[in-house]
């Protein structure tokens, strides 16, 4: 099983860390992109592009996959000659791909069905390039927290295609030797004697790898979650609360401590677990199928177990297919990528994507992999959306979050006043 860019948002201009006065001229840019969207024909409701119902395109990272991408084609070819329907294909580098979209859509360069991360949807919605999917999706066929996702401003631009948690995961063997029970670490006060017992234990090793990098913060969400801190409340940020205070105090603990590392990217948290000197780290499921590939230890798989966090939730890790017009092709490959049985075994053993549909996660391909079925049993149920996907640019929001958590960790700031910054600033950018 191939997986490629679980969480990979390093290299795009639209997702590097800038400073907090120029990132809050974003605010500006986005209305004034807004308005050139409408003047070349694209609102903000969406474009009227109308499609074929014989044409389409799909267009994907994937596909640009020496590996991956025939195997992906070959499915594409297989709905096509099912539905005489003929399926062009088209690629971007992932570190590139949310730029070219923006910019192909604007210019009409791109049509048919795209994969998206699903942080990147509210930047597409506001610019007015996604139709609406509420036609042709079934809330029936997936979970409440699938359910959740693909949705910006009340209306449905993702069709659920790729979908699952970003959770812990433990390395069973360095737990036991070091006297932790990964079922029991349930409170931060737990978390916290079980890092400290890891240490003792083994002090080459570290306890916990979350993603420290300022690219890369997002894994403290749901530690904030876990204080008491829901984040954004309906149209109000409520960073600067008590729990998301006491969180970032909790990591800076951590940090001072040497129980996590500073600056680590989520390749790096894989490599230090993947080389057994990481005890617990953030992924998602998929790396049941990447770490094996960098470690030496050729019984790392089964070591490997779902570890339940502190306050029991977890980011949606999510990667819907959307639409860019409205013809009957583009709608039918929407629809079947989402919700055919074959299409979701393909996907999952090809680049490693577990399945949005619920029925799917049930299927032998699914249910017999023992680490999927524990996840699946212990961490899925408890995926939560991204507060910040709500933002016009979640991406933005989730850079200026980033340096405030990073101010604090650093030292540079303290975690009070990192977040009541974080508060002031991502309030204008969720206002637009």
């Amino acid at each position: 099983m191939n997986t490629t860019h679980l969480d990979q948002k390093s290299a795009s201009p639209l997702q590097m860390p800038v400073s907090r006065r120029a990132l809050l001229g974003l605010i500006g840019f986005g209305a004034a992109t807004a308005g050139m969207m409408t003047l070349t024909g694209c609102s903000t409701a969406g474009s009227s592009a109308t499609g074929s119902d014989t044409e389409t395109q799909f267009t994907s990272w994937i596909l640009g996959d020496d590996k991956q991408g025939p195997q992906i084609k070959q499915l594409l070819d297989s709905f096509g000659q099912s539905k005489s329907v003929t399926v062009s294909t088209n690629t971007y580098p992932y570190q590139q791909y949310m730029d070219q979209i923006v910019l192909k859509a604007r210019n009409r360069d791109i049509s048919g069905v795209a994969h998206i991360d699903e942080e990147w949807l509210s930047t597409l919605a506001t610019a007015g390039v996604l139709q609406s999917v509420d036609d042709i999706f079934d809330a029936s066929k997936y979970s409440s927290a699938v359910n959740d996702s693909g949705v910006y401003k009340g209306t449905r631009y993702g069709m659920p295609w790729a979908y699952s948690a970003i959770g812990l995961v433990g390395n069973s063997e360095v737990l036991k030797e070091a006297g932790v029970d990964p079922q029991g670490l349930t409170t931060p006060e737990g978390f916290l004697s079980a890092l400290r017992a890891i240490k003792r234990a083994d002090s080459s090793i570290v306890p916990y790898a979350p993603c420290t990098n300022v690219k890369q913060v997002k894994d403290i969400i749901p530690w904030m979650w876990a204080f008491g801190s829901s984040v954004v409340e309906g149209d109000q940020v409520t960073l600067g609360d008590d729990g998301s205070v006491k969180a970032l105090d909790f990591w800076k603990q951590l940090l001072d401590e040497g129980l996590i590392q500073a600056g680590t990217l989520r390749e790096e948290t894989r490599t230090l677990f993947a080389q057994g000197k990481a005890a617990i780290y953030d992924d998602a499921p998929q790396a049941i199928g990447v770490i094996p590939k960098q470690s030496p230890d050729p019984n790392i798989v089964d070591k490997m177990v779902p570890v339940v966090r502190p306050g029991g939730d977890s980011l949606s890790w999510s990667q819907p297919v959307v639409l860019f017009d409205t013809g009957k092709a583009s709608s039918e490959l929407a629809g079947f990528l989402s919700t055919d049985d074959g299409a979701l075994q393909t996907a999952f053993e090809v680049s490693g994507q577990p399945p949005a549909l619920e029925s799917a996660t049930q299927q032998p391909w699914i249910a017999q992999n023992p680490f999927y079925q524990q996840w699946n049993q212990e961490v899925l149920p408890h995926a939560r959306r991204n507060p910040l996907w709500a933002f016009p640019s979640a991406s933005a929001a989730q850079t200026r979050l980033n340096e405030e958590v990073e101010a604090a960790l650093s030292g540079a700031k303290s975690a009070s006043a990192a977040m009541a910054t974080a508060k002031d600033d991502l309030q204008g950018l969720l206002q637009g």
